[in-house]
């Protein structure tokens, strides 16, 4: 059968008929009174955000909301542009166990003293995806995948604090029309656009917070939800689109051991999934946490380790410099390990670098 969950995309399905190709297309209903906590959070729709971007911080369990260095800072946390100085960019790449792929891309500057933008882009998908119909043929394979888009927008209010916001974009492409004659399938689907609202303060050299707030958007109770029309002659039933409403509180704290640098980061998530503007019934949220460790082992070089939720992560950073010119230019090059203790699988592939342009 196939799921889309927190962290992953499952491989090579066997798609029995029209009926399972189009439960490709159905997100779990979170906005009917009780329901499965697990399934709601499990739908794909938001997943890609789920996940995170940027190696550098998935090395160290998937935390970046309060960091000024997160990056991309539009998706992270919006605030955290208004502490850029310098044009910065990161570019990220994973390739998961099960055929599954990944990345990231962001570009940020400041703009005049105390205002900062930035764009970003997450990928997800999956490589071979075999198509195989209810006789048991197979009929192909398709590439499914997934994005998110955010553009960022920030402000630094004082020296320490700095508020932003960020508009986000969601776009899915399952590459299985072409399978099926008489259905006239569509295969991509675009979410409405959602409002991301960050605030980070750098209370002393030590000690940071944060908190974000994710997918708001224009509708009523400002639930990010949307409606999907999966066929062109409106042969297939409507379903609707998700994404959950999301409090995102961060800490950071800087010290030094033996000499060395360290830092610990610490996130806690409140998935809200009801279709009202607030509610407190436990039944209708889930929450989750994130906790992470680096230090600079040697002069510019640092090991990380994390856990996002039960999910461990390890991760390793080198930071040189190249001169051109007369100019000096930051690479931050980065790696990351994952395992996943709920499917029981390793991911020993993501890559990335970061740096800025002076």
């Amino acid at each position: 059968m196939f799921r889309l969950d927190k962290h992953s995309i499952c491989p090579k399905p066997r798609i029995a008929g029209l009926a399972i190709a189009l439960s490709l297309l159905t997100a779990a209903s979170a906005f009917a009174g009780v329901v499965d906590k697990k399934s709601a959070l499990g739908g794909y729709d938001g997943f890609v955000e789920r996940m995170g971007a940027g190696t550098r911080e998935l090395g160290r369990g998937n935390t970046g909301s309060a960091d000024t260095s997160a990056m991309p800072g539009a998706y992270w946390n919006p605030a955290i542009l208004g502490f850029r100085q310098n044009f910065t960019y990161t570019l990220n790449a994973e390739r998961r166990s099960l055929d599954r792929m990944g990345g990231s891309l962001g570009l940020e500057t400041s703009v005049g003293n105390r205002m900062g933008i930035g764009f970003a882009m997450l990928y997800r998908g999956d490589i071979d995806f075999d198509v195989i119909n209810e006789d048991d043929q197979t009929l192909g394979t398709a590439t499914p995948f997934f994005s998110m888009m955010y553009l960022g927008f920030s402000y630094r209010a004082t020296r320490r604090d700095a508020f932003g916001i960020s508009l986000s974009l969601g776009y899915d492409n399952m590459d299985i029309a072409e399978y099926y004659d008489g259905v006239e399938l569509v295969d991509g689907f675009t979410s409405p656009v959602a409002l991301n609202f960050g605030w980070l303060r750098q209370w002393n050299e030590k000690w940071s917070s944060s908190v974000v707030i994710r997918n708001i958007s224009f509708s009523r109770n400002l639930s990010a939800r949307w409606t999907r029309t999966p066929s062109t002659d409106n042969s297939v039933a409507v379903t609707e689109g998700v994404r959950p409403k999301v409090l995102q509180i961060g800490l950071g704290y800087r010290s030094r051991v033996f000499g060395k640098p360290v830092y610990a980061w610490m996130e806690a998530l409140d998935y809200q999934i009801a279709d009202t503007l607030l509610v407190f019934d436990p039944q209708h949220h889930v929450w989750t946490g994130r906790v992470g460790f680096e230090c600079e082992i040697i002069p510019d070089g640092t090991i990380r380790i994390g856990m996002d939720g039960l999910d461990a992560m390890f991760g390793l950073g080198y930071k040189f410099y190249v001169r051109i010119g007369k100019k000096k230019y930051l690479f931050d090059v980065n790696y990351a390990l994952t395992y996943e203790s709920t499917a029981g699988l390793f991911n020993p592939l993501s890559v990335g670098v970061r740096g800025f342009i002076p």
